[in-house]
């Protein structure tokens, strides 16, 4: 896995495990490795509103799946909590079927997903590997922590360099 430390252009008023924060810290990390991120298509008005990003980096486009984890509000601190539920699966199994959706968004796109870099989702990944290996399917996944880093990993662990290269310092 690849590390990246972004700027604190990642919105510190969002909680990190939100979209929001998860999409600003995908796009920043791609921008600052030579990625061009590109406009995408608004929802209609029957779908649900989605984060997608789209990427190409030297005629190689990419559309990334965006994802936060389930939280609710509690009232009596007035902060957004983590959920510690078994909604966690369900969004990441929603995550993983937009992904394979998103394949006919664009010609000879790669899919991805951006999530955030919990143990939840660290755990279903996890089972997800042997999968994903044993029949060498290539899935990206940017996985983004508390501080806007972002790890990209490979669902299929034998495509260890299908990640982008950092730019060196």
């Amino acid at each position: 896995m690849q590390n990246i430390l972004i700027s604190d252009a990642a919105t510190k008023s969002v909680y990190w495990y939100s979209e929001e924060f998860i999409y600003n810290s995908v796009v920043n990390f791609l921008r600052e490795n030579g990625y061009k991120i590109h406009k995408n298509n608004p929802q209609k008005e029957t779908e649900k509103a989605r984060r997608i990003v789209t990427a190409s980096k030297f005629f190689k486009k990419e559309v990334i799946e965006v994802k936060g984890f389930p939280h609710y509000y509690h009232s009596a601190t007035r902060e957004s909590i983590p959920a510690k539920s078994p909604h966690a699966k369900s969004w990441f199994t929603e995550a993983l079927f937009n992904s394979f959706v998103n394949f006919s968004l664009s010609d000879n796109a790669e899919v991805a997903m951006a999530l955030p870099n919990v143990g939840r989702y660290q755990a279903i990944i996890k089972k997800l590997n042997d999968y994903f290996s044993i029949n060498d399917l290539y899935f990206r996944i940017y996985l983004v922590n508390e501080d806007g880093s972002v790890e990209v990993s490979n669902l299929n662990y034998k495509n260890k360099y299908a990640a982008p290269t950092p730019k060196e310092a």
